[in-house]
């Protein structure tokens, strides 16, 4: 009896280091710092979804884009909205980026996370400007 509760409690402090062990490297992946760009950042004007002063052989779509959305100009890369997204969350792992337009306003959606925590952003295509923000657990 003795020796099976000694045992029961080895076993359980082996598999409670290992584990932590695993954890403790695991998380060092999602901490890492992201090197920061250097040098100038380019602004590459878009119009469309394609780089202004560019044609593209596709298919233009019809009704895909807001008629405000056509008439502005994006001056913010994804490049540039990802520096920005790092800037406000530098210790969140950028997870996906997407390009979308909502009534009109050309924005990117960044979703991030930590081991812990999840953050959605939106930022203006046209001025950089952070406008919405969800966070979660």
């Amino acid at each position: 009896m003795k020796r099976s509760i000694i045992s029961f409690l080895v076993g359980v402090i082996v598999t409670g280091c290992a584990m932590g062990w695993f954890w403790y490297h695991d998380r060092e992946q999602y901490t890492r710092a992201i090197p920061a760009v250097k040098g100038s950042v380019q602004v590459t004007p878009v119009v469309n979804g394609t780089p202004a002063g560019t044609t593209s052989n596709a298919v233009q779509q019809t009704g895909a884009v807001a008629p405000q959305a056509t008439q502005q100009q994006v001056q913010i890369t994804q490049e540039k909205a990802m520096e920005i997204f790092k800037t406000a969350y530098p210790d969140y792992r950028i997870e996906k980026v997407k390009f979308d337009t909502d009534h009109g306003r050309a924005h990117y959606e960044i979703d991030g996370e930590t081991l812990t925590r999840e953050v959605e952003i939106k930022i203006d295509a046209v001025t950089g400007e952070i406008f919405q923000v969800k966070e979660g657990h």
